[in-house]
């Protein structure tokens, strides 16, 4: 049982590797960005929490937001009194760029997934899901 845990884990592991490979291929990182937008087109968050949700450094998804906020994307502010903790809103723009990636991820999805029955997409999502707890 143990045994199948661990290839439980190295399956995760290798699918994730296909998904980061298939946007590779493209020279984007689509992927990030398109997440950031999903996480925040649900409701604003602060860097700390985003970079939680994205399993990403501080500095490293800092830096990711500022070219998102160049390209007008998202709008980053400052709350409370701590002028080190910044919230990240999604703009007008943004919402429109994620409404557009999702539709090419969508397409990404439908054939990445055609082997798979609905039912089978609901159960593993699900059963990812639990994983993130």
């Amino acid at each position: 049982m143990d045994d199948m845990r661990v290839e439980f884990l190295y399956t995760l592991y290798f699918i994730g590797r296909k998904v980061k490979g298939h946007y590779r291929k493209k020279n984007a990182d689509i992927m990030l960005t398109a997440t950031i937008l999903h996480i925040l087109g649900k409701e604003e968050q602060t860097l700390s929490k985003l970079s939680e949700k994205v399993y990403s450094k501080i500095s490293s998804l800092s830096e990711k937001v500022s070219e998102m906020e160049t390209d007008g994307l998202v709008k980053k502010m400052h709350t409370g009194d701590d002028e080190r903790e910044t919230t990240i809103l999604i703009t007008e723009k943004g919402k429109k760029y994620s409404a557009m990636i999702f539709e090419k991820m969508r397409t990404h999805c439908l054939e990445f997934t055609k082997h798979m029955s609905e039912k089978d997409v609901v159960d593993a999502t699900n059963l990812m899901q639990k994983l993130l707890i």
